[in-house]
Parts: C-alpha cells; sequence; structure tokens
C-alpha cells in the first residue's frame, strides 16, 4: 500500500482529534486532508469523495448516522469505509449498527491503526472493483439482448423492455400472457413463380430485400416482428409492450408497406422480369404472448384465435390489397380514423359457428395471382 497516498475526512469538532490523527498518520501513506463538522458532509462531499472517512464518537451517534446514511444513499460514495474513533468501547456495537466499517479506541497503537486502515482500504477497493465488473457485465449482457432484440423489436421497445423488470420477466422468462393486440400478416404474391424463375441466390437476395423493407417499416410504428416464414411475415402491435392505438399503428403501417412494397415490385420487375405484389391481413383481439417451444429451442411469439384470423385475412388478401376484421374497423372508428374502406362477404372459417366481417381498401394496383382467378 506504500506509495499511495489516500485521502481521509475527519468528521469531529475537537481540535485534540486532529492532533490525534497528525500522531496516528504521521509518516504513513494516510492523510487527513480536511476536518468538517457532521452537517458539512453534503457540502464536503461536493468538493472531492475521500477514501476513508474518519468519525469522532464523543457522547451520542448522531455524528455517526448522519454521516453513514448521506453515505449509503449515493452509489458514488456507498463504498468509501467509515471508521469511528471513540474513548469508551460502550458505543462499539452501536456504531456498527448505525453502519461503520472498523471502531477503535483513542488509545490505539499507531501500528494498529494503519493495519487496520489500510484493510479497509483494501476492502473498498475490492468491493469498489466487484461493482465495477458487475456493471461492466450488466452493461454487456444489456448490450447483448439489445443488439439481438433489434432484430425483431424497434429499439425504442427494445429499450422500454430492457428498463421494465416486469417485461423482461415477460419476454425472457417462462411467463405467457394474455394481451390485446393488433396482428398483421403480411404476404407476397407471385412467390412461386419469382423463385422457379430466378437463382436459389437471387431468390434469397430478394427475400432479404423484402423482409428488410418490411420489417423497417413495422420498426417505425413501434411493431414487433414475431415469425418470418417463407415469404410471409407476422406482426403484432401492442405486444409485448400495450399500445392503446395498436389497430391504427398496424394499418397505417400497412399502408407504408403496400406503397413502398409497389415501388420495390417495379424494379425487381424491370431487372428480373418477374411479377410480384404484396397482400396484407390485419386483425385486433386478444392473444397469448409467451416463450413456446422446447428446452433445448425457444420462441417469443403470440398464439391465439386472433393470430387465426390474421392469418387468414392474409391468405386472401390479393396484391396491393389489405383486408382487415371489423374489430379493427371498430378501434378505427373509436378513433376516428376513417379509411373509407369497402365491406366485403363475410370470411367464413372452418370450425367457427358465426363469420366474420371483413374490410377492404380498395387500392388500383389490385392483383389477383391465385390459379385461374381474371
Amino acid at each position: 500500500m506504500m506509495g499511495t497516498n489516500y485521502r481521509a475526512l475527519l468528521v469531529s469538532a475537537r481540535a485534540a482529534s486532529q492532533i490525534l490523527l497528525s500522531k496516528l498518520t504521521d509518516g504513513s501513506d494516510i492523510a487527513v486532508s480536511e476536518t468538517i463538522l457532521p452537517e458539512q458532509i453534503h457540502e464536503s462531499l461536493a468538493r472531492g469523495t475521500p477514501d476513508l472517512i474518519i468519525i469522532d464518537v464523543v457522547s451520542d451517534l448522531s455524528a455517526v448516522v448522519q454521516v453513514c446514511t448521506v453515505l449509503k444513499a449515493s452509489p458514488a460514495t456507498g463504498f468509501v469505509p467509515v471508521l469511528a474513533l471513540a474513548r469508551s468501547p460502550k458505543s462499539r456495537l452501536p456504531a456498527f449498527e448505525a453502519g461503520v466499517d472498523d471502531f477503535l479506541l483513542h488509545h490505539v497503537r499507531r501500528e494498529e491503526f494503519l493495519v487496520r486502515v489500510r484493510a479497509l482500504l483494501r476492502l473498498s477497493a475490492g468491493r469498489r472493483q466487484l461493482a465495477a465488473d458487475q456493471l461492466a457485465e450488466e452493461v454487456k449482457r444489456r448490450e447483448a439482448i439489445r443488439s439481438a432484440f433489434r432484430r425483431y423489436i424497434s429499439p425504442q421497445l427494445a429499450d422500454q423492455i430492457l428498463a421494465n423488470p416486469d417485461l423482461r420477466d415477460t419476454v425472457f422468462g417462462s411467463t405467457q400472457t394474455r394481451t390485446k393486440a393488433a396482428i398483421m400478416f403480411a404476404d407476397m404474391r407471385g412467390f412461386t413463380s419469382l423463385a422457379e424463375q430466378l437463382k436459389p441466390t437471387e431468390v434469397v437476395a430478394l427475400l432479404n430485400e423484402f423482409f428488410a423493407l418490411l420489417t423497417n417499416i413495422t420498426f417505425r410504428y413501434d411493431g414487433t416482428v414475431f415469425s418470418m416464414a417463407g415469404d410471409s411475415l407476422m406482426v403484432g402491435f401492442g405486444v409485448p409492450v400495450a399500445q392503446s392505438d395498436g389497430a391504427l399503428r398496424a394499418i397505417r403501417a400497412a399502408q407504408q408497406m403496400l406503397e413502398e412494397f409497389a415501388e420495390l415490385a417495379e424494379r425487381w420487375k424491370a431487372r428480373y422480369g418477374v411479377e410480384t405484389g404484396l397482400g396484407i391481413g390485419i386483425n385486433l383481439g386478444e392473444v397469448i404472448a409467451g416463450n413456446i417451444g422446447s428446452p433445448a429451442y425457444m420462441n417469443y411469439t403470440i398464439i391465439g384465435d386472433a393470430v387465426n384470423v390474421a392469418s387468414r385475412l392474409g391468405q386472401r388478401a390479393r396484391a396491393g390489397e389489405m383486408l382487415f376484421s371489423e374489430a379493427v374497423k371498430a378501434a378505427l372508428d373509436e378513433q376516428g380514423y376513417d379509411l373509407e374502406a369497402m365491406p366485403l362477404p363475410a370470411l367464413v372459417l372452418r370450425g367457427r359457428t358465426n363469420p366474420i366481417d371483413i374490410f377492404c381498401v380498395p387500392s388500383p394496383m389490385r392483383v389477383d395471382f391465385r390459379v385461374g382467378a381474371h
């Protein structure tokens, strides 16, 4: 420890304490840089954090309590060791209860004083290093999670989840939650023909371009990408972070997707001579969100009847077309958002008693890629 100068702060109202500390620290690597009253602790710490605080216990422990309370209240000073000096051993246990790290009597030998102080400084340095290592590890872990998260969730939502312990437990743990969400399925039309005409490397490059476009738009509206399968994308709004305007976000994201993909499809047509389009289905309803899979592989996803309905709407939508359910329209009506949607014949799903009312936003770019369609 020699060769390093340690700054000690003395809390005392007695001149005798300063004389005592001078004798105990004379010629050592520990220097008392300042002597203050207990009520001056805030002001002193604002000027700089000492390596050690020594409190002279005279009659009561009010000074000890005051100083320890201030120190422990701030992460910047929480690891500063506190040594109490007293005339009598009577205050030893109460001093420890008040928060001191060590207790010595005024008549302590200089050698013992220096050994005990240096032990405190070593312990404090170890605690600081441990805390720094833990903080660095936590920052590294959070950044790794954030980087992984940003592959399928917007940076804003990722930060909200990482900052909220309950959301972290939901997303990373085994907890399943039941919540209301807007679910969107965006399916590429003409993909089979595209895959037959182009080389595999070209097909993969187009799919990457396709998913990059749709994912970026999803993130603009704080949506979550739950699945990329083949030529289809499943997106959720309002999960895992609740959004009162999830349906509206989904609609606006869908409008942007249709508009920007139409431009992309034109470039593909000019480059490869292929015809493609985008069909989108949106539903609003209750879903179960959670990690589903096996011990070897888990995937955070959403399931439920509302998801199945959205999938069917996505399958039914023609290229350049957006279909959505009555539940979505009702949510838009509540928010005063009029799409001038056109009602379509009700959708009948296998296993359901009642058909589902659906709506379509007319588009001059609609194309039907189904076999036999006119």
